[in-house]
């Protein structure tokens, strides 16, 4: 009789264990954005795991921008330096709009879970038209 309840003891720790090292495989990974070329603009940018673990929350926040402009921007595995693909695909990015005093902000979901290994950047563009232009970056570090 005793074997059923320490089987299901046994069960539950290790639920218990394999639930918190999921858990533990997800990072969260902040960085600043500086302008590029003639920008002046300045920043935030982070990535931290959704409540279950199974995607990852995107935030971006910058100031000294042009006020009135629209912002594309994506987090690109890579660094700023040597660019690499979109994070988790372009589609979840929504713009950011810059206000009347030079602040913007925006975040995503991203329906892929938060990196755990890697490197990682956050690209601010100059325009839907001119996505190739690139007005602000930043270089995410893991938390």
């Amino acid at each position: 009789m005793r074997r059923p309840a320490v089987i299901a003891a046994a069960i539950a720790l290790a639920a218990v264990t394999t639930t918190a090292s999921a858990v533990a495989l997800s990072a969260s990974w902040k960085g600043k954005v500086t302008g590029k070329g003639a920008s002046k603009i300045t920043g935030d940018a982070s990535i931290t795991p959704t409540a279950d673990g199974k995607g990852a929350e995107v935030n971006v926040m910058i100031m000294g921008d042009t006020p009135g402009a629209t912002r594309p921007w994506h987090i690109h595995i890579g660094s700023c330096a040597q660019g690499g693909g979109v994070l988790g695909g372009g589609r979840a990015y929504t713009p950011i709009t810059i206000d009347a005093s030079g602040h913007g902000m925006s975040k995503a979901t991203l329906p892929v879970a938060a990196p755990d290994t890697g490197s990682y950047y956050v690209n601010i563009h100059e325009s839907a038209g001119n996505m190739g232009s690139i007005v602000g970056c930043g270089d995410l570090v893991k938390q």
